[in-house]
């Protein structure tokens, strides 16, 4: 029995329906699932199959709680229509309709709208971390990238150009961060175009709940406004109209939030490279598992484009610092 059946079979005693009723299309696979779009008679559904983990069953359900919290609250969660703990790998969620963002720059307002809630909800229940706590977590990010073995680099210049970065980046946000207490939040962390479906120019979903973790608000609106600010994922330098665009459609409350606009600024580029620091070891595993496909995208592109935020910091912090002072 092929695994498309074997879903087909388990879908059919949770719709309690025939297996031969319904249709599955496969969607894009995610690292930590698959997804499919699910057809009963007229009827359509997101299905996500989980890749099997420990305690697979108790993470469902609080991602499935998450993401409840989110639909109540007007964050375009799509709602769980069906859950049960025989198939804990499985959840069944409503259909929205959309379309992934391909870099438009009229849907960027409404993405950074989006943010401003999210961030803003997050922020209802915050948590405060010294700036040593904060950097501490940066710091073993940079001792485990330097402890890796030669067995395990796949590609030594670009890992000691990730080092060398890693290093740069420790040593900027040591200097230019305060002494003060540095607010963090739960908050969506793969805020991606992979993970938001649109239509007409309106945000219609923000799916994937798995990765609702606790962030420095700062990191986390400067690579999330980065990540919609390049023509594509990864690919390079930053696009003034597009950055600009996302920072001044962000709602003010949020913008309020961060206490020193210049500071932030002058930071912004050097905290835009996090997301691609913390997660490099993790890439470069999976390019090893047979993807060397992959190496170009996941290893080269990335670190490109930290060099170029980087050596454009001075620029970039400029037109941050601008767009965010008129508010």
């Amino acid at each position: 029995m092929s695994d498309l059946q074997a879903l087909k079979n388990k879908l059919a005693n949770l719709f309690r329906v025939s297996a031969d009723k319904i249709s599955l299309k496969p969607m894009e696979a995610g690292l930590s699932h698959h997804s499919f779009c699910c057809g009963i008679g007229k009827q359509q559904y997101f299905v996500k199959v989980y890749r099997p983990f420990s305690n697979i069953e108790a993470a469902v359900r609080q991602i499935n709680q998450i993401t409840a919290y989110m639909c109540d609250r007007g964050i375009p969660a799509s709602r769980v229509f069906l859950y049960s703990p025989e198939f804990a790998n499985i959840v069944v969620h409503d259909f929205v309709e959309g379309a992934m963002h391909a870099g438009q720059d009229t849907e960027i307002g409404a993405i950074a709208e989006l943010y401003s809630d999210l961030a803003l909800l997050g922020a209802d229940r915050p948590r405060m971390l010294s700036k040593a706590e904060y950097l501490d977590g940066i710091h073993r990010v940079v001792e485990q990238t330097g402890q890796l073995g030669n067995e395990a680099i796949l590609d030594a210049s670009i890992h000691a150009g990730m080092q060398g970065l890693g290093e740069s980046v420790l040593a900027s946000l040591n200097a230019g961060l305060g002494d003060e207490d540095l607010l963090h939040v739960h908050i969506h962390d793969d805020f991606t175009e992979k993970n938001i479906l649109l239509k007409d120019d309106l945000v219609q979903l923000l799916c994937d709940w798995d990765s609702y973790r606790l962030k420095l608000l700062l990191e986390h609106f400067a690579c999330s406004v980065t990540r919609f600010s390049i023509r594509r994922p990864l690919t390079g330098e930053i696009v003034q109209v597009k950055l600009e665009l996302f920072l001044q459609s962000l709602r003010p409350e949020l913008v309020g939030l961060v206490a020193d606009l210049e500071g932030f600024a002058g930071l912004f580029p050097v905290l835009a490279t996090l997301k691609h620091l913390r997660t490099y070891n993790f890439r470069n595993s999976l390019v090893q598992q047979n993807r060397i496909h992959l190496k170009t995208p996941l290893l080269a592109w990335p670190l490109f484009h930290c060099r170029q935020l980087m050596e454009n910091r001075q620029e970039i912090s400029d037109w941050v610092y601008r767009a965010l002072k008129t508010y």
